[in-house]
């Protein structure tokens, strides 16, 4: 009986160290994750990457979280950042461009209906500024619209896509641009994606 006893107590004693232990490593995620918003938003080097160093396997921690999606959405706007900033090595701002594109489209079709909805307000600024860049194959205008349609449909409380949709309908009246029919319909199978400069993914 007394043999029972302690190794019930040595297996509680276990599981107690555990729990604190993660415990643990989700106040590390969060504390992480915050460091990193806070740097992003400085806009600073070195650049934010939004990891945490954890006692347990960060997969634990990670799923409980869900951050997985929330970095996905933090690393495409750091890349969209990079790509609309200027530079003089034009092969490099092309590789920049694609990530940024690459990384976005993947939030937009596999992230939440908020961060798809982020993902596509940047995707909006990111195709406006190939279509307004004067190069020989840019982006037809109306790709910007569909995806700042897109990002106000799965987020109608988003305030950047839906002024960001307004101001590029005004400017496209103002000039007499007649929208033809969508013709690159998004990830999700209605409009395409856009664009929007705040701050990504909803906090912890």
């Amino acid at each position: 009986m007394r043999a029972g006893r302690l190794v019930l107590a040595a297996g509680c004693l276990a599981l107690a160290i555990v729990v604190a232990l993660f415990t643990a490593d989700l106040r590390t995620w969060r504390d992480a994750m915050r460091e990193g918003d806070v740097r992003y938003a400085a806009g600073g080097l070195p650049a934010p990457d939004w990891n945490a160093s954890t006692t347990l396997p960060s997969s634990l921690s990670r799923r409980v979280l869900g951050v997985d999606d929330d970095r996905a959405l933090r690393d495409a706007a750091l890349s969209f950042r990079r790509a609309t900033r200027g530079s003089f090595d034009i092969l490099r701002k092309r590789r920049d461009r694609a990530l940024a594109e690459a990384q976005l489209l993947d939030v937009a079709a596999h992230g939440s209906r908020t961060q798809g909805s982020q993902a596509s307000n940047l995707l909006g600024v990111l195709t406006f500024a190939d279509a307004t860049s004067g190069r020989r194959a840019a982006t037809p205008v109306e790709r910007s619209v569909a995806a700042f349609q897109e990002a106000v449909r799965l987020d109608p409380a988003n305030a950047d896509a839906k002024t960001n949709l307004e101001l590029l309908l005004r400017l496209l009246q103002s000039r007499g641009h007649r929208l033809g029919p969508n013709p690159n319909p998004g990830p999700r199978g209605s409009g395409r994606h856009g664009a929007g400069t705040g701050a990504p993914g909803r906090g912890y």
